[in-house]
């Protein structure tokens, strides 16, 4: 049968949708191989840039290895903080001060100087392929903890700013750890109703409302995720309003559990009466 004026108009459309998207994705592909060639991924440190060996674990220097705050020690049970010397018990200051929606979380690395080079240059120097090496890292800081069986959900960017960045960095990396725990990856379940201020420009309070009711689930998403445990990933952890909102979506639409994944945790402000979190 003959397709009608608008059907057929519609036809083109899905169709010139579909060739726009192939060629979007093998131009991306197209460019992170030139930049792998020029610039390889494995022979500079993805923290200080210096040359390494290629055999290098985690593609990092020995010096950055050892000046890196790993969170190897007492951990927060709650958000996944290092925990200050003087703390005692299990909670940072901040999981004592509220309890969030997510049941645990973990961080391999605290916040600093080096830290936030390593995070600015995966997020905002096009540095993609990052995302492998730090979602190892990630994985091997997961996996002790017997996560069981998980769905992996990244914290997701506003289109504008994904556009403008080219990849959503916490989608990165929960694909990465997803795929070593052989679990469930759903890159588009969360989605942004708004645009909202860029967080680390905000204090505490300000971030809590400005992701207030912010993150839903996709049409069709809660049926992925009723009655199963969610790993949230993103690249961070602040003052956890983001990690909360979206923990929050996620258990009113039916998921069993929430456990926190992010590579970086700030330290514990509350210790030292910090009110702004910048980062």
């Amino acid at each position: 049968m003959k397709k009608g004026p608008g059907e057929a108009g519609k036809v083109r459309r899905e169709q010139w949708g579909r060739l726009r998207r192939r060629g979007s994705e093998a131009g991306k592909e197209l460019k992170e191989g030139l930049l792998e060639l020029l610039y390889p991924s494995n022979i500079y440190c993805i923290c200080c840039g210096a040359s390494i060996d290629d055999g290098q674990p985690y593609s990092l220097c020995g010096e950055c290895m050892e000046n890196i705050h790993w969170a190897a020690d007492r951990v927060c049970r709650g958000c996944g903080r290092i925990l200050t010397p003087h703390r005692t018990g299990e909670l940072c200051g901040v999981c004592r001060e509220r309890r969030f929606s997510f049941e645990r979380g973990f961080s391999c690395v605290q916040y600093g100087i080096i830290e936030k080079e390593m995070l600015y240059r995966f997020k905002y120097r096009e540095q993609a392929y990052y995302g492998e090496k730090l979602a190892q890292l990630m994985y091997e800081r997961l996996w002790p903890e017997e996560p069981g069986p998980v769905a992996a959900v990244p914290v997701p960017m506003s289109p504008r700013r994904e556009r403008q960045r080219g990849y959503n960095q916490a989608a990165l990396l929960a694909k990465g750890v997803a795929a070593r725990l052989g679990s469930p990856f759903y890159g588009d379940l969360l989605v942004r109703r708004r645009e909202t201020a860029p967080m680390n420009r905000l204090g505490r309070t300000d971030r809590a409302e400005n992701v207030a009711d912010v993150f839903a689930l996709k049409r069709g998403g809660a049926e992925l995720i009723k009655g199963k445990r969610i790993l949230l990933v993103d690249d961070i952890l602040t003052t956890g309003s983001t990690a909360e909102a979206c923990s929050r979506a996620l258990l009113a639409e039916g998921a069993g559990s929430v456990w926190l994944l992010t590579f970086a945790a700030v330290p514990d402000w509350s210790d030292a009466g910090v009110s702004q979190v910048c980062g």
